[in-house]
């Protein structure tokens, strides 16, 4: 069983994490950000086995809300970052997709 220490000691990882992926974000640096994506995951499935074993004392609750608040933020941030990218991507698949479904349609047809 975590006691409050434990608990806000989660979400101050998770919070310094996405903090690190938001400069990761700010830098392009889309590899850096997917490690570090994947840590923040692993800090979050943490936090799931412990959210509901222990009642919070007033002060831990509000620690908590103050780094839920930055983490919040981190991610808001990210995303905006983020989005243009993905849709690039996202687009860059798509035409790919299309080339590949032309090719195989039209290119080994006799000219």
């Amino acid at each position: 069983m975590k006691d409050n220490k434990d608990i806000v000691a989660l979400y101050e990882e998770v919070a310094q994490i996405t903090s690190k992926m938001l400069h990761a974000a700010h830098r392009h640096d889309w590899d850096r950000l997917t490690e570090l994506e994947a840590g923040c995951a692993n800090c979050i499935e943490r936090l799931k086995g412990c959210a509901a074993e222990e009642t919070l004392s007033a002060e831990a609750r509000q620690q908590k809300i103050a780094l839920l608040k930055i983490i919040l933020a981190n991610d808001r941030q990210i995303r905006q970052l983020t989005e243009p990218w993905m849709q690039r991507v996202s687009e860059l698949l798509g035409t790919t997709s299309l080339e590949c479904k032309l090719a195989r349609t039209y290119g080994n047809s006799p000219q």
